[in-house]
């Protein structure tokens, strides 16, 4: 790890007040598998870089599930067992997770290939919401569950209201083709109409149009998160949604 990279990781430790956790394992963390395999392929001779985050991905994602589980069940005492695994699922989902790790920036921290990054890697929402998770783990190993679900607590917060979850697990693209293609016999069509800021932070303006027509538009950092907000956005609007 260069001093560069140890000073942001350090940087990051302290505004998210994670003081005590490994930054070798918070770099682990932040290390997607393409760049592990290129070090790798590259002959490069620390070891400990080329570890990527895929086992504490594995790890993270049961310590984040054992926590909302928990939550939820305290937060909610006449909800019975089918109740609770859909307020669990939403969110655990990847769009919960990722619109979170956008607000920590992880994306800007997340080591990953050149073929990675070519492809619109930084972008992904599943690289995003794997990253949280690894970080997850990172903290349960390097200080303990308590700090896990401290840092659950901070951040899932405003994602266990209701109307915050509805939001961002429910797949609105498909409701709002369903009642489109029901109501006048066509699809919705998505077009990107501008992107805008460098290119592991761009942002997308979509368009959504029926017979050519714009009924609609959102931005977002993601495309697929604009479509979903865009589709939302003329559900609630012509109160389509139930």
């Amino acid at each position: 790890m260069n001093q560069k990279r140890e000073s942001n990781l350090r940087q990051f430790i302290t505004r998210n007040n994670l003081e005590g956790i490994s930054i070798e394992l918070l770099n682990q963390a932040l290390t997607h598998k393409s760049y592990a395999n290129e070090l790798k392929g590259q002959g490069g001779r620390d070891k400990s870089i080329r570890k990527h985050n895929q086992r504490l991905e594995f790890l993270g994602d049961a310590i984040l599930g054992l926590i909302i589980a928990k939550t939820l069940y305290d937060i909610n005492p006449d909800a019975n067992e089918g109740e609770l695994t859909k307020k669990k699922s939403m969110a655990v989902c990847e769009p919960t997770l990722a619109e979170i790790g956008d607000k920590l920036e992880l994306g800007n921290y997340l080591l990953m290939g050149k073929g990675e990054i070519q492809t619109g890697g930084i972008n992904r929402s599943s690289n995003v919401a794997d990253a949280l998770e690894s970080l997850i783990g990172c903290i349960y190993i390097s200080v303990g569950i308590n700090k896990a679900e401290e840092f659950v607590a901070k951040n899932w917060k405003p994602y266990l209201e209701e109307t915050k979850i509805a939001l961002f697990s429910v797949d609105h693209k498909s409701i709002l083709q369903e009642f489109i293609v029901k109501s006048r016999k066509t699809r919705p069509e998505y077009r990107v109409l501008e992107t805008e800021g460098p290119e592991h932070q761009k942002i997308f303006l979509i368009g959504l149009y029926i017979n050519g027509q714009e009924i609609g538009r959102a931005k977002s950092n993601s495309r697929k998160k604009a479509e979903q907000q865009a589709a939302f956005d003329y559900l609630k609007k012509n109160n389509i949604l139930t």
